[in-house]
């Protein structure tokens, strides 16, 4: 009999703060980059892509890419261009 552990998970690569406009002032946001994984017994295998987050203290909003949620698309270009680093 075999017993296989696998599943998704996600995994931080980088962290970075960032100068954005918001509302016509200058704010700082902070960018989380993440890779999604393929895991078989905790150890990831395949990646399956980039995922990001932003977080901007001033208006204490939290945006983060996935299937449930969505990201505005002037953040998320924002995001791409920091994740090109990772």
């Amino acid at each position: 009999m075999f017993f296989f552990i696998f599943g998704l998970n996600k995994k931080p690569v980088g962290k970075e703060q960032r100068k954005i406009m918001k509302n016509g002032f200058e704010v700082n946001a902070i960018i989380t980059v993440y890779k999604n994984y393929f895991e078989l017994f905790f150890i990831p295998l395949i990646p399956l892509g980039k995922k990001y987050s932003i977080y901007i203290p001033h208006s204490d909003e939290y945006f983060e890419q996935g299937m449930f949620s969505k990201m505005p698309a002037e953040y998320l270009e924002i995001c791409k261009e920091v994740g090109r680093k990772y």
